[in-house]
């Protein structure tokens, strides 16, 4: 895996233009303020954003939060004094003003409004993490990426309620309704990826349905649950790749995507308004959210990690060198944005109702989303 990831990160420096790219006459997108970072290695995490409140972000040896409307410093949250986070994602507990994450073997929290760090949970509370796991919220507690073998449970003031033992690696913890969700994946003899969803009782750990493939792991996002439907994707070595809709409840199937184009896996999901979007090293594919119909396919030259963000009405994409902006019901490459000078790459984006968050290599960057520009 390690090796992949240095791979697609040498990918990611050639700048190429998108297949279906066109001419872009339009201004820049225009700044409302930025933020030079620190960072001490290419963030793996994110930014966290809560709604008329602050921007959380990683990539420096301390955990950052900024005031969402003009960039000030708010706190910095101390993470171990060694390293920047090691995650994938930040979860936020709004009721309990937390933001927690895996780090290393550890699982933690801290306060948003003064970045104090709560709890760190590790061998010694008998919960293993693993560094880069996709966790969630559940009721009155959290849903935790263990050592990939196992996920846990957890009670908000960090007891195990209960520890699920998998035969299958966990990339991923989601929740809806008294439900864990499990993304799991597991290679065979290098040759094969089979992959599971199975969903838990998140009260008492009773299995309650699992839904099994033989066309690759749901291994690289967590599954995404909306109106009692659950959206998920494969990556992996087998023939054949596949995007899922599930019913929550009972884990039959609603629809299928399968397809055995080597381009078209599943790296992130996302869900707009009306389509489920699967992103990959090159692709973004917007799948029909009652069919599974393919709508369209969004294509660059170029590898990428960054995960697509969805508002009113746009997908937010890029290759690192650049920012794409797509018409979300027909793929329409509509603006595509340069990199700030000396910003070094784009690593990841984030959304609020009124803003799109960029943070490079060496700054984050609250811009005005594109549905908010002056005509």
């Amino acid at each position: 895996m390690k090796n992949i990831f240095l791979i697609l990160l040498i990918i990611a420096s050639c700048s190429n233009n998108p297949a279906n790219s066109k001419k872009n006459d339009e201004i820049n997108l225009e700044s409302l303020w930025i933020k030079n970072t620190n960072n001490i290695a290419a963030p793996k995490t994110p930014p966290l954003v809560i709604e008329g409140s602050k921007v959380i972000y990683t990539g420096e040896v301390e955990l950052k939060a900024l005031d969402i409307d003009d960039g000030t410093e708010l706190w910095s949250g101390i993470i171990d004094n060694e390293i920047s986070l090691v995650s994938y994602i930040l979860v936020f507990d709004n009721e309990l003003n937390r933001v927690l994450s895996n780090h290393k073997e550890s699982f933690k929290a801290w306060d948003t409004d003064t970045g104090e760090l709560i709890f760190s949970l590790g061998k010694n509370h008998d919960i293993e993490a693993w560094g880069v796991g996709r966790n969630s919220l559940i009721n009155n507690g959290y849903g935790v990426v263990g050592d990939t073998l196992d996920a846990y449970a957890l009670n908000i003031d960090g007891s195990i309620r209960f520890k699920i033992d998998t035969d299958y690696e966990t990339s991923g913890v989601s929740y809806s309704e008294a439900k864990i969700f499990l993304s799991q994946g597991k290679n065979i003899h290098g040759e094969l990826t089979l992959g599971k969803i199975r969903a838990f009782n998140s009260n008492s750990g009773d299995s309650l349905w699992t839904y099994y493939t033989t066309n690759s792991g749901f291994i690289w996002s967590s599954s995404i649950v909306e109106e009692k439907i659950l959206y998920a994707g494969t990556w992996g070595n087998s023939p054949k790749r596949e995007v899922t809709a599930l019913n929550s409840e009972s884990g039959e199937v609603i629809w299928k995507y399968i397809t055995d184009d080597q381009m078209e896996y599943t790296e992130s999901i996302l869900v707009g308004l009306n389509y489920v979007y699967s992103g990959a090293g090159g692709t973004l594919l917007a799948l029909d959210k009652q069919t599974g119909k393919k709508a369209w396919r969004f294509d660059w030259t170029s590898s990428t990690l960054v995960r697509p963000v969805y508002l009113e009405g746009y997908v937010y994409h890029s290759d690192h060198n650049r920012l794409f902006v797509l018409d979300a019901e027909t793929g329409e490459l509509v603006h595509e944005e340069p990199l700030p000078e000396g910003g070094g790459f784009f690593w990841h984006l984030a959304v609020s109702s009124d803003k799109l968050f960029a943070q490079t290599s060496r700054q984050l960057i609250a811009y005005q989303p594109w549905h908010l520009r002056e005509e």
